[in-house]
């Protein structure tokens, strides 16, 4: 048990999110003791956008979304690709079988 330790925090819930529940901020014991609770949302918010700044893929729900739709559009693409190469293929193959030799 820690005794004479006194420190403020923002505890930041969120029920929206898929991996976190929640987060925790402790302030610095230097810290101005005079600060705004809306300061110190702000300041967390910052801290959280910078954090996520530097990850390729994002926590919400809309990136996997766009990644099944890419994938399926690849997929349709090369299918397509597929199926004129094919074609093209077969009909190249009878035309040049059709002439006498």
């Amino acid at each position: 048990m820690i005794r004479g330790a006194q420190k403020k925090m923002i505890v930041i819930r969120t029920h929206d999110s898929r991996v976190f529940e929640e987060a925790y901020f402790v302030m610095r014991r230097d810290g101005d003791i005079g600060t705004e609770e809306s300061d110190m949302m702000d300041e967390a918010d910052r801290i959280i956008r910078r954090s996520l700044a530097g990850h390729h893929e994002s926590l919400s729900d809309d990136r996997p979304q766009k990644k099944r739709i890419r994938g399926w559009l690849s997929r349709a693409a090369w299918f397509g690709a597929g199926l004129l190469l094919g074609g093209g293929g077969a009909s190249l193959f009878l035309w040049l079988i059709s002439f006498p030799f």
